[in-house]
């Protein structure tokens, strides 16, 4: 009669498979949320840098040609208007005539940002942190256009020659911007406490909000080139 000598697993070698399986599956789902929560950071901030570079490359190309007066009519100027909005003249048409589609406003609207401080006034959810709106631009009398969204805050400062900050439209050089953008999603396992402050004398600051919405600040110094000419 044929002897049988294989052998089964015990009881503790099959339990002790079972407990090595469960540690390493579980390490993979561990090595698996970790990688999934940085690819969504990653993903959060990529947007918020993307939204303020497309946001300052229209606003500078733009304002670069604030005070384009080539007959020198003396028509066209910037217009320190407020720390949210900024409006500028250009001849665009090169005739010396500030036509009504020829006065450009660039900011926050009116209607989200009534005192012009660059913070918007709407609170949704009464959280205590104002929502996010959109930076708008407008030619004439034609309608507000989004150039960026999820904006927190913004600010224009207005320079002159001897680096001062001035609200004389005929003594301004430059324009610097300070915008702080938010992430349009929250990340529960992360809380904002930061308190963003734009690079100006202003003494403004902005939160910290203690929510759970990522933030980006950017600032950009745009030299009116045609001004003062």
């Amino acid at each position: 009669m044929a002897v049988n000598n294989q052998k089964g697993f015990t009881l503790i070698e099959l339990m002790m498979t079972l407990v090595i399986g469960a540690m390493i599956t579980g390490a993979a789902y561990a090595t698996y949320l970790s990688q999934q929560k940085a690819y969504y950071t990653q993903d959060q901030v990529a947007e918020m840098q993307q939204n303020l570079r497309a946001a300052f490359s229209i606003i500078a190309i733009d304002l670069r040609m604030a005070g384009y007066d080539p007959t020198a009519s003396g028509n066209f100027s910037v217009t320190p208007t407020n720390a949210g909005r900024i409006q500028f003249e250009t001849d665009t048409d090169g005739d010396g005539v500030l036509d009504s589609d020829e006065t450009f406003v660039i900011g926050l609207e009116p209607s989200v940002d009534a005192d012009g401080n660059g913070i918007p006034e709407a609170d949704s959810d009464g959280d205590g942190v104002p929502d996010p709106v959109n930076i708008v631009i407008k030619a004439g009398g034609g309608g507000y256009q989004d150039i960026a969204e999820q904006i927190q805050a913004v600010e224009f400062l207005y320079i002159d020659s001897n680096e001062a900050v001035t609200a004389t439209p005929s003594d301004v050089r430059s324009v610097q911007i300070t915008i702080l953008a938010a992430s349009p999603k929250k990340d529960t396992s992360f809380t904002n406490t930061t308190q963003y402050k734009p690079p100006s004398p202003s003494g403004q600051t902005w939160g910290p909000y203690n929510d759970n919405y990522r933030r980006r600040l950017r600032t950009l110094r745009i030299r009116c080139r045609n001004l003062g000419l």
